[in-house]
């Protein structure tokens, strides 16, 4: 076989491991990288979505932790009075649904004239906060057992010269508040709330 064809076969050889090097081995080099951006790509995607979720879910918890603290402090308030004033509830109509702010504000009446000739006494009942819990909890309403530990105390606060405690009789007295509890009770207490407007309110708060 001359040189002629030797060299013709050579370079055919050559020119044919180059184009497979050409075609072949730079698609397995980039085919990792394009994956690897690909992966890269779709767990970026899945972080952004699931902290979206947890986002939400932060959300909703938050709004029904506060939920929960609003329900208590209420039930506290309204639970909590000097005898002969009715600031617990009259202070808390704006948190009352329409409904039960009008029972309420008879209820109040009702009693202020059931006392209106009585001579002052001087008593005072604090609720404590023992535990609460959801009954039911969703977007607009809520419902929560809440129990209370109530100190009766033989005594109030009451204004002389200035908020000074007074015992029963309304004297002045100096000793330690706690001395003068009674007796401390419990209480279970069941409270409705719905949601007005993206505004929470009582709908109805008894005793069970």
């Amino acid at each position: 076989m001359s040189k002629f064809y030797l060299t013709k076969i050579f370079i055919f050889i050559i020119l044919f491991i180059f184009l497979i090097g050409f075609i072949f081995f730079p698609k397995e080099r980039s085919e990792p990288e394009l994956s690897q951006s690909e992966i890269e790509r779709q767990q970026l995607i899945e972080n952004v979505r699931e902290q979206e979720k947890l986002n939400k879910e932060e959300k909703k918890l938050t709004e029904k932790e506060q939920v929960k603290t609003f329900a208590e402090n209420f039930t506290k308030i309204y639970y909590s009075y000097v005898l002969g004033s009715f600031s617990n509830i009259e202070s808390q109509y704006y948190y009352m649904t329409d409904e039960m702010k009008d029972k309420e504000e008879n209820k109040v009446e009702k009693m202020k004239k059931e006392i209106e000739y009585q001579p002052q006494k001087y008593f005072t009942v604090r609720a404590k906060l023992a535990s609460s819990t959801f009954t039911f909890y969703d977007k607009t309403k809520a419902s929560l057992e809440i129990d209370l530990d109530i100190d009766n105390f033989a005594g109030a606060m009451a204004q002389r010269d200035t908020l000074v405690w007074v015992d029963e009789n309304g004297n002045y007295y100096e000793g330690d508040e706690t001395e003068l509890i009674t007796n401390t009770t419990a209480k279970n207490i069941k409270i409705d709330l719905v949601k007005i407007d993206d505004q929470w309110k009582v709908d109805r708060i008894e005793e069970k």
